[in-house]
């Protein structure tokens, strides 16, 4: 490109980012990305001007051959952000961030387990790696993080964070908080109670008062579920454990926290559950998220048609 033509989209980038970090307060870790994004499509660009003219270059850079979909998403929308700074300040004459297409993000039918499945991960969860103490003390509160996640269908993060005043075993029913900090109430069904009821028997107090690792975490003696020291369980954890169990019920594919949140959600549809509950019960904002799961049923609700309906 020439210096010129060169200098102008130079220009135009420093103004943008300035704009970005003082009118928008955009962190500088987002800026530098911004940037990095900026100066690859700056020096994709020829000596004719027309990337004022036409989004051709744009979706040319965006679309360039052997970039992830992720990386032409975030390309887009940088670009997207660019072109609207442009138009503002006068650089581009016409509407050109409105043909920028963002690249659509292919769904994938997430993975489900069967209800015997589900029975094995959960057993599995529940059985002590040895005989010590600790190790029971371990399978009772994994067999409470199973039936959680199974019973409520919350995200692993919900489940760690929950503390004991979140949970009404009178009820049969836990305060989530999700996205946005928001709040829902969701009912927990018999085993999920009893697998509760079992930990905190006297389960949960050896965690409180075991001798916790040197890892820098405070205890928190309000929190449902503990590790070593009284410490909450924590996220990556509850992985580990999860896929240990998995292992050791030999389901033979990746199981992970949120395949026992698919399955509630799948569980539920396939019994005839109404898809506004589910979606209230997930706490997804929006219904289109929890549809996905519909097209799990498949044969099953192709099968009740046939059976059921009298045009079928």
């Amino acid at each position: 490109m020439a210096n010129a033509a060169r200098s102008e989209v130079e220009r135009l980038i420093d103004a943008c980012l300035l704009y970005l970090g003082v009118e928008r307060n955009l962190s500088p870790r987002t800026l530098a990305a911004y940037r990095g994004d900026y100066t690859s499509f700056a020096e994709s660009l020829g000596t004719d001007g027309t990337w004022k003219s036409s989004a051709k270059a744009a979706q040319a850079w965006i679309a360039k051959p052997g970039i992830a979909l992720s990386t032409m998403r975030r390309r887009a929308a940088a670009l997207r952000v660019l072109y609207r700074f442009a138009e503002g300040e006068g650089i581009v004459g016409r509407s050109i961030s409105d043909e920028i297409d963002l690249p659509r993000a292919r769904r994938t039918l997430p993975s489900v387990l069967g209800i015997n499945e589900v029975d094995q991960l959960l057993a599995a969860l529940g059985t002590p790696t040895d005989a010590q103490e600790l190790s029971r003390a371990n399978a009772f509160r994994n067999r409470a993080l199973g039936e959680l996640l199974y019973g409520s269908g919350g995200r692993v993060s919900e489940i760690v964070a929950l503390d004991l005043d979140s949970v009404d075993l009178v009820e049969g029913s836990v305060r989530l908080y999700g996205k946005g900090r928001r709040e829902r109430i969701v009912p927990i069904g018999e085993p999920a109670i009893d697998a509760i009821k079992s930990y905190l028997s006297g389960w949960r107090a050896i965690h409180l008062n075991s001798v916790g690792r040197s890892s820098g975490s405070d205890p928190e003696p309000n929190a449902l579920l503990l590790s070593r020291g009284g410490v909450r369980l924590r996220r990556e954890s509850a992985w580990a454990a999860i896929r240990i169990a998995a292992s050791a019920a030999q389901l033979g594919r990746e199981i992970h926290p949120h395949t026992l949140r698919h399955s509630f959600a799948t569980h539920l549809l396939d019994g005839g559950a109404d898809l506004r509950v589910v979606q209230e019960l997930l706490g997804h904002a929006d219904i289109a998220t929890t549809q996905l799961y519909t097209h799990l049923l498949g044969s099953h609700v192709r099968d009740a048609y046939r059976k059921s309906h009298p045009r079928a």
